[in-house]
């Protein structure tokens, strides 16, 4: 052998290049299983519109390579339920976290039932039971009406409505929002609210305090009656015991000669619907 010293070098070469290629085929070999390993991912069995209650018959558990895996994409049912979707979902599309609110990102409208609507009517303290109505609660609605003429009174009161569930008194919806709800950083150094809360946060929660109106739950067609009698009498509410037993009560109107046993109308003061504030203390 006229070169040794160049078959050696050409030997190292040769080892050095087949390691790499090694290394390199290795390298890959890896980064393909790991992109092709199969995750489990939720898909949609239907298409599914926007702003729809989500429930288990409508999504599906399939495996899907890692590389054809949407970002945010979720993993089992248990993730989708009590949740409502954003925007619309197609047939075998992949579920994603950004497509769906929770309920309490969602309003109001995930807590009606379906064939009832949202109704709110203007209260006081004293037509909405001294401001102690919850919501959850049940009411009876009471209306006052007046069947007189000119000057003399013929007022009749009767329950329009029994069993009515409240869905909000004020701004409460008797749950926590993502408005209301406090952080540790949301605290001072004292411990209490700090100005974070007092902000935005502080003016959510004096709106839930606000109880100039009630919504109920109510049909389509209970609903056109409320607004109707609304307009024509005065509306007051009565909270119903959680331990009710009967939801519809048979009851008679109640009238001037039942209340009074004055067979005759009566003279009819009507309330002023303002007041007069002067100054100086008069």
């Amino acid at each position: 052998m006229k070169n040794p010293r160049a078959l050696v070098v050409a030997l190292i070469v040769a080892v050095i290049a087949s390691l790499a290629q090694w290394r390199y085929v290795a390298g890959r070999e890896k980064e393909l299983l790991w992109q092709s390993e199969p995750l489990p991912t939720l898909v949609a069995e239907r298409n599914i519109p926007a702003h729809f209650k989500l429930d288990e018959t409508m999504v599906k558990v399939i495996d899907v390579p890692r590389k054809w895996r949407q970002p945010k994409a979720l993993s089992s049912v248990e993730d989708i339920l009590g949740q409502i979707t954003a925007d619309p979902i197609l047939e075998t599309e992949q579920v994603v976290s950004t497509k769906l609110v929770r309920a309490d990102d969602a309003g109001l409208a995930y807590f009606v039932q379906k064939k009832h609507r949202a109704v709110s009517i203007a209260v006081d303290n004293i037509t909405a039971v001294g401001g102690h109505l919850k919501p959850g609660n049940y009411v009876d609605m009471i209306g006052t009406f007046d069947f007189g003429q000119g000057e003399k009174s013929d007022m009749r009161t009767v329950t329009l409505f029994q069993n009515v569930r409240v869905l909000a008194v004020g701004a409460d919806i008797g749950r926590p929002t993502s408005a209301t709800i406090m952080t540790s950083a949301d605290l001072g150094e004292d411990g209490e609210a700090g100005d974070l809360f007092g902000s935005e946060r502080r003016r959510e929660v004096q709106k839930m305090n606000d109880t100039r109106t009630v919504t109920l739950e109510l049909t389509p067609n209970e609903s056109q009656k409320l607004i109707l009698a609304q307009e024509l009498g005065a509306l007051s509410l009565t909270l119903r015991s959680l331990w009710e037993a009967d939801r519809f009560v048979e009851l008679e109107h109640a009238t001037i000669h039942s209340t009074l046993g004055i067979p005759q109308q009566v003279r009819y003061n009507p309330k002023p619907r303002y007041r007069l504030i002067q100054s100086g203390g008069f």
